[in-house]
């Protein structure tokens, strides 16, 4: 299929009247055909190398590369100070190029130092004098956790700025070795999604809402939302050898799900959320802590399957009210779940903890590690929904080796969490599947697993 039919087929679906495809050749300038575009306009850059630094200030426009040669346009920063696109309208799309060379390239890792040092040792006075920029926007325990990287007037330094924007698309780019990849600062309503983030990733700043970022992969990157975020989703992404997904301060109803996150400092990190924050059927594998909360109140953590861990979940400073179940948590180096500084008042039943050390609690007594009793299908296919399974890596933890006279999928006794809390109703070992009967040839009645 062509090029020009493509797009005529495109203006098509989208019902855009005396809409004009604007063509950029190599040697050309994008900025000039942003300038010359009207709403409804398609700009399409033909493959090539292109230094520019473009502001979109027309809405409705779409720029992107040719259809038959997706990735074989190359944007780079002319000015390094500036990001390479500066989104100013709505309804805009960006998609299609590989785009480079905005800001200085921050080390992930340089960041995951710095707050490793800070957890382990810190009373939250460090000098924060020589901290890379990241780690300084990164401080767990601390007060503000992210601080704005916008001054509320200019983009800062990122591949892709959407600036006070709503309803713009961000798409199948490939964006790499920026200070920030895509940045949003007083954005709504926008898409991200199907891009490749390499050494930068997503940054939500303050205030943004109902947003999307889905379907991304980020190689030493994370994905950041900013404080005073409300209603935004982070899913189907596959995060790996960054910081993983973190969620700032102050605002709620956010939805984090459905993401796969591998060596990174922290799988999932939220502070001071009070709201309606719900992290759901996530995979976080090989990282530092799986997922983290501080000071986080009322949140839903369901679904998620988290191992080779430090620590599988750590709940901290007041982290109260939240309800955690249906995960699994397993090979933690630490502790299954780690709860500290007044965690308290937790629900946390049906979850599979399988570790060395399944829990760690210290002043944080007075959480409730079961339900009650309801007919069900609970984490390991018994009937009943109850309290947690417990193993060990040895294949001696309680629920493992406990009876269970009845049969009913719980442990005859309760099991003792942490020296005074209690998992009443301990969830067992499962009951053995019955064995089929089948005659063989001659109609003698044979066992046959094999055959089921």
């Amino acid at each position: 299929m062509s090029a020009m039919l493509v797009i005529s087929l495109i203006l098509v679906s989208a019902g855009v009247a005396g809409a004009e495809i604007i063509y950029v050749e190599p040697g050309a300038s994008i900025q000039a055909a942003v300038n010359n575009s009207t709403t409804g306009d398609f700009v399409i850059v033909k493959a090539g190398d292109y230094e520019e630094n473009i502001v979109v200030n027309v809405s409705g426009v779409t720029v992107t590369s040719e259809p038959e040669n997706p990735g074989g346009v190359f944007i780079r920063a002319r000015d390094e100070n500036s990001s390479v696109f500066q989104v100013k309208a709505d309804n805009v799309t960006i998609s299609g190029f590989n785009i480079t060379g905005s800001g200085e390239v921050f080390s992930v890792f340089e960041a995951v130092s710095f707050r490793n040092s800070f957890i382990s040792g810190s009373s939250g006075n460090s000098d924060m004098s020589d901290v890379p920029e990241v780690g300084k926007a990164y401080r767990p325990g601390s007060g503000e956790i992210f601080v704005s990287r916008s001054n509320g007037f200019e983009c800062p330094q990122a591949g892709i700025c959407l600036d006070q924007v709503e309803n713009c698309t961000i798409e199948r780019n490939y964006i790499f070795e920026n200070q920030y990849g895509v940045y949003l600062q007083g954005a709504m309503n926008n898409t991200l999604s199907n891009n490749t983030y390499f050494r930068n990733g997503i940054w939500i700043d303050e205030g943004c809402s109902k947003n999307m970022a889905i379907n991304n992969s980020i190689e030493e990157g994370n994905v950041i939302l900013g404080a005073h975020c409300w209603d935004n989703t982070i899913s189907r992404n596959r995060l790996s050898n960054g910081g993983g997904i973190g969620v700032a301060c102050c605002g709620g109803g956010n939805l984090v799900s459905n993401n796969e996150i591998f060596n990174c400092s922290t799988g999932i990190d939220l502070y001071d959320t009070q709201a309606r924050t719900v992290l759901r059927d996530n995979l976080i594998t090989d990282c530092d802590y799986g997922i983290y909360l501080i000071l986080v109140y009322g949140s839903t953590v369901y679904n998620n399957t988290i191992s080779n861990s430090s620590r599988g979940i750590f709940l901290r400073e007041n982290s109260q009210n939240n309800e955690l179940f249906n995960n699994t948590i397993t090979s933690s180096n630490e502790s299954g779940i780690y709860l500290l500084d007044y965690s308290t008042d937790n629900r946390i039943y049906n979850n599979y903890f399988n570790n060395s050390i399944n829990v760690k609690a210290e002043n944080s007594e007075g959480n409730s590690w079961n339900t009650t009793k309801t007919s069900g299908t609970n984490i390991v296919k018994g009937p009943y929904l109850g309290g947690n399974f417990w193993a060990d890596l040895n294949g001696t933890g309680f629920s493992q080796t406990a009876e269970d006279s009845n049969s009913d999928g719980i442990c005859d006794l309760p099991y003792n969490v942490n020296g005074i809390d209690f998992d009443y109703i301990p969830l067992a070992e499962p009951p053995s599947l019955p064995l089929f009967l089948w005659f063989n040839s001659t109609g003698e009645i044979t066992n046959n697993t094999d055959s089921c």
